[in-house]
C-alpha cells in the first residue's frame, strides 16, 4: 500500500501538463512591488495573484488578454505579446478620495513553497510582509516570535544559545531545534544562527505543525520561513542609522541593481551594531551584556536563458557578546524562588565573553521546463561559537569555564515543482542530502584551595572537567507534496517524507566511536473546505520527527545516547475574512501525542568532578492547546490586533533522577513539560496614514504576555507570567523615515532561563535575566 501511495504521488503530476503558454513578470507602483494584485485571463476564471515581491506566473491561451486589478489602483487590460509582462499600476484618485474603510490586503505568502493567499492555507500561519517588518522594526527572531500565540523564544548563556518553544515542543540545549529555520528556501541546521540579525527582508512566515514534507529535517514543530529581497533590474539603495540606550549604535544598508541590464543583477546588504549593555554585574560594577555584531550578505542573479536562472548568495557573520552572566542568590541561601528578584544579582568575578563566526554560501539554479520547474540548491554553512567566563557565579574566583560549539554543514537538494496555474493539481517532489558535523568541547577549571583545609584560595586554576566529542549526521531524504482541488470548495493535500539519519560520534574524552541509524516516514494529510466566500474550515494530521544523538557518556541522569523523538499531530481550524476584509479571525485547536520526547539535563558527576550536560527521553508526553488570532481595521488609520494561545503540555509517562544527596529516581508522570509557557497573548494597536501628500505616519504599540513556566520536570521551580510593553512611532517624508522605539517600556523584571541546582546536582540556583527597558531612534534614507 505504501509503495502504491508513493507511486501515485510521483506519477500523478505528469498527467496534468498543459499546452498553454506561460506568462510571468512583476507588478509595481511608483513606491515598489505590489503583492496581492489579481491577475486573470480575460473572459475566464483562470487567475492568480502576485506574491510578496510583486511577481506572478500564469498559463494562458496564446493571444489572451491579462487583467490586473488591485484596490485603490486603476485596472489594466493588456494583450499578451510574449512570455514576459511587467506592469506599473497607477493610483485611482477617485477611489482614494472615497470615505470607505478598506479591508486588509490579501497577504500572499510561501508557507507551502509557492505563492498563495495566507487565508487559503490549511495551516496555522502568521506572516509579516516587508511593510510590516519595517513598521514593527523586526530585526531578529526575538522581535517577532512573542507576538505569535504559543511561540516562545529566549536566549541565554552566550551569543547563539537560543531556545524556541512551539505548541509544547521545546528546543533543548545542545540539541536539534524543533523548528526549521529557512532562508531563501535553504534550511540552516545550526541553531546558533537562529537569532542572527535580520535585514533587507521581503517576507517572514511562521508555520506551525510538522513541516518535514516541505521544509525538511527536524521540522517537528514547524518552520520559520525568511525570504530576503532579491537583486533587481533597477537601482535601489537604502541606508539606516540608529542609536539606543546602553550606547547601542545600529546601522544597516542595502544596494541593488543591474550589472548587465536584463541579464545580471546584484544585491549587497549589511548590518552592524555595537552596544555596551544595560544589565549590571555588582562585583565588577560594569555591564556584562555588551554586543558587537557585523553581518554582510551578497547576491548575484543571472538570467542564463529564457528558462534558466542562477542565484549565488554568500553571507558572513562576526559577532562578540557577553557570556555566562547568570544571576545567583545574594542571601547566602543557595535555593530561592524563580521570581525572587530582590535576592538575585549578577555577581560573578569573571567578565564573560563569547564569539560567533559564521559563513554561508548557496548556489541555486531554476530551470523552467514548461509546466514544471526544476530547482537545484547547493549550500555550505560553517559556524564557530566560543565562550569563556565564570562558573561559580560568586565574587570568589573558584570556578571558570570555556566551551566551543562548532558546526559544519553541506546541503544538496533537488526539487521538481508544478507551475500550471490552470490545473487542479499542484505538487512538489524532491531529494535531499546533508552532512552535518557538530563538535562540542567543554572545559572547567577550579582553585582547589576553596575545597580543602585551610579553605583559602591558592590563586591557581587547575583543570576540573573536560569533554570533547563530535557528532556527525549523514542524512538522505525523499519527499513529495500534492494539492488536489476536488471541487471549487474542497481541497485535499497529502505529503510524505522519508528521512534516514546515520549518526556517528568521535568521542575524544571517552575514546569511543558509537554509531546508529534513525529512519522515519512522515506522512501529512490536510482537508480544506471553503464553507463560504469568507470562511475556510480545515483539518490536518502530520507525523513529526526529530533525530536522536549521542551524549558525552553515561551519568546518573542520562545515558550515552538518546532516542529520536516523534509526534502525531492533529489540528482543526477555521479562517474568517469578514466585513469586506476588515475583520480577520483565525482559530485553531491541536493535540500532539509524543513518543520519546527529548529533555535536557545538567549533572555534576561526583565520581570525577566533571560538570556534564546531556539529553534524555521520557517515553510518553502530550500537548493540547488552542489559538486565536484576529485583526480588526476599525478605521482607515487604526488597526486593532490580538492573539491568544493556551498550551497544556505534560509528561504522561516518565522518570527522572534527582540528586539530593542520593541519586533518587522520581516518577514525573503527570507533571508539566518543562520550558513551556502555559499561555501567551499579544494585543496591539497600529496606525498608518498620510499627513500630507509627501508625509506619512506609522506607529504601533504592543503588549505581549508570557504565562507561567515550569523549569524542570519535577515542577518544583516555576516562574510567574510577565508582560512586556513595546512601541514604535515613525514619520516618512519624501525618501527619509525617522523612527522612535522602545521595548519593555515598563522596565518589567523577568527571567528567560532558570536552573534549580539542587535538582541539577549543582550549587546555587541560577537565573538568566531578561533585558530591561530599551529605547532608541533611527533614521533611514532610500535613494
Amino acid at each position: 500500500m505504501l509503495r502504491l501511495v508513493l507511486l501515485l504521488i510521483m506519477f500523478m503530476p505528469f498527467c496534468c501538463f498543459s499546452q498553454n503558454i506561460e506568462v510571468s513578470g512583476g507588478v509595481q507602483s511608483t513606491e515598489g512591488p505590489l503583492f496581492g494584485v489579481s491577475v486573470f485571463e480575460q473572459g475566464t476564471t483562470n487567475g492568480t495573484t502576485t506574491d510578496f515581491k510583486g511577481n506572478y506566473a500564469i498559463r494562458v491561451n496564446s493571444g489572451a488578454t491579462l487583467v490586473f486589478s488591485y484596490l485603490g489602483y486603476k485596472t489594466l487590460e493588456i494583450a499578451i505579446d510574449g512570455n514576459t509582462l511587467n506592469v506599473t499600476m497607477e493610483e485611482d484618485a477617485s477611489k482614494l478620495d472615497e470615505v470607505v474603510v478598506k479591508g486588509f490586503d490579501n497577504v500572499v505568502g510561501r508557507a507551502r513553497r509557492r505563492a498563495e493567499s495566507v487565508q487559503s492555507i490549511p495551516e496555522s500561519v502568521v506572516t509579516f510582509t516587508a511593510q510590516a517588518i519595517e513598521t514593527k522594526g523586526i530585526n531578529n527572531v526575538q522581535t517577532f516570535a512573542d507576538q505569535i500565540p504559543n511561540v516562545n523564544f529566549t536566549t541565554s548563556q552566550n551569543i547563539g544559545n537560543n531556545f524556541i518553544t512551539v505548541r509544547g515542543i521545546s528546543h533543548i540545549r545542545n540539541g536539534e531545534s524543533p523548528i526549521a529555520f529557512v532562508i531563501d528556501g535553504v534550511t540552516l541546521p545550526d541553531p546558533n544562527l537562529i537569532n542572527q540579525e535580520l535585514f533587507d527582508l521581503a517576507l517572514i512566515e511562521i508555520v506551525k505543525g510538522p513541516q518535514g514534507a516541505l521544509y525538511g529535517r527536524n521540522a517537528i514543530a514547524g518552520a520559520i520561513n525568511i525570504v530576503t529581497n532579491e537583486p533587481t533590474n533597477t537601482s535601489r539603495n537604502k541606508i539606516q542609522f540608529g542609536y539606543a540606550n546602553g550606547n547601542l549604535l545600529q546601522t544597516q544598508l542595502s544596494s541593488t541593481g543591474p550589472l548587465v541590464k536584463d541579464k545580471l543583477f546584484y544585491r549587497v546588504s549589511g548590518s552592524y551594531k555595537k552596544g555596551d549593555g544595560l544589565l549590571n554585574n555588582v562585583t565588577l560594577n560594569m555591564a556584562p551584556d555588551f554586543v558587537e555584531e557585523l553581518s554582510i550578505r551578497g547576491q548575484l542573479k543571472a538570467i542564463l536563458s529564457s528558462n534558466t536562472t542562477a542565484t549565488l548568495t554568500g553571507q558572513y557573520m562576526d559577532a562578540e557578546a557577553g557570556a555566562v552572566y547568570y544571576a545567583s542568590p545574594t542571601t547566602g541561601n543557595p535555593n530561592i524562588d524563580a521570581d525572587d528578584f530582590d535576592n538575585l544579582a549578577i555577581q560573578g568575578d569573571q567578565f564573560g565573553r563569547s564569539t560567533l563566526d559564521a559563513i554561508y554560501g548557496n548556489l541555486k539554479f531554476d530551470f523552467n521546463l514548461g509546466d514544471v520547474k526544476l530547482t537545484s540548491s547547493s549550500s555550505y554553512n560553517k559556524g564557530e561559537r566560543n565562550h569563556i567566563g565564570d562558573l561559580d557565579f560568586t565574587p570568589a574566583d573558584v570556578l571558570r569555564q570555556i566551551q566551543d560549539s562548532n558546526t559544519e554543514t553541506i546541503n544538496q537538494e533537488f526539487r521538481l515543482s508544478s507551475t500550471d496555474t490552470n490545473g487542479k493539481v499542484n505538487w512538489d517532489l524532491g531529494a535531499f542530502y546533508q552532512k552535518l558535523d557538530k563538535q562540542l568541547i567543554t572545559d572547567a577549571t577550579a582553585d582547589f584551595g576553596f575545597f580543602a583545609p585551610p579553605f583559602q584560595p591558592t590563586g591557581t586554576q587547575s583543570r576540573l572537567a573536560i569533554g570533547n566529542f563530535t557528532n556527525t549526521y549523514n542524512t538522505i531524504a525523499a519527499f513529495g507534496f500534492l494539492d488536489f482541488q476536488v471541487t471549487d470548495r474542497l481541497t485535499l493535500s497529502a505529503g510524505l517524507r522519508f528521512d534516514r539519519d546515520n549518526i556517528q560520534q568521535d568521542n575524544v574524552t571517552e575514546n569511543t566511536n558509537p554509531e546508529k541509524t534513525d529512519s522515519q516516514l512522515q506522512p501529512k494529510l490536510s482537508l480544506a473546505l471553503k464553507a463560504t466566500e469568507d470562511m475556510l474550515l480545515y483539518a490536518n494530521y502530520g507525523r513529526g520527527y526529530r533525530t536522536g544523538g549521542f551524549n558525552q557518556g553515561n551519568t546518573v541522569r542520562y545515558n550515552s545516547d538518546f532516542e529520536a523523538e516523534t509526534t502525531d499531530n492533529y489540528e482543526i481550524g477555521m479562517k474568517n475574512s469578514l466585513w469586506g476584509g476588515r475583520f480577520i479571525l483565525n482559530l485553531s485547536g491541536y493535540y500532539i501525542d509524543f513518543s520519546n520526547q527529548q529533555l535536557y539535563a545538567l549533572v555534576l558527576d561526583g565520581g570525577n568532578g566533571n560538570i556534564l550536560i546531556g539529553n534524555f527521553n521520557v517515553p510518553e508526553s502530550e500537548s493540547v492547546g488552542f489559538e486565536a488570532d484576529l485583526k480588526l481595521r476599525a478605521t482607515n488609520w487604526l488597526d486593532i490586533l490580538g492573539s491568544y494561545g493556551v498550551s497544556k503540555a505534560r509528561i504522561t509517562e516518565g522518570t527522572s533522577t534527582v540528586s539530593t544527596g542520593a541519586n533518587e529516581t522520581i516518577n514525573v508522570s503527570g507533571n508539566n513539560t518543562p520550558l513551556v509557557p502555559q499561555d501567551s497573548y499579544s494585543f496591539g494597536l497600529e496606525s498608518r496614514f498620510d499627513i500630507t501628500k509627501n508625509v506619512s505616519f506609522n506607529g504601533n504599540v504592543n503588549l505581549e504576555g508570557t504565562g507561567k513556566i515550569y523549569w524542570h520536570e519535577d515542577n518544583v521551580a516555576v516562574s510567574s507570567g510577565y508582560n512586556l510593553l513595546n512601541a514604535r512611532l515613525g514619520v516618512t517624508f519624501n525618501k527619509f523615515t525617522i523612527n522612535l522605539w522602545g521595548t519593555n517600556l515598563t522596565d518589567t523584571e523577568y527571567i528567560t532561563e532558570f536552573f534549580a541546582q539542587t535538582f541539577s546536582n549543582g550549587g546555587s540556583d541560577l537565573a538568566w535575566l531578561g533585558q530591561p527597558a530599551t529605547y532608541g531612534a533611527s533614521i533611514a534614507y532610500k535613494f
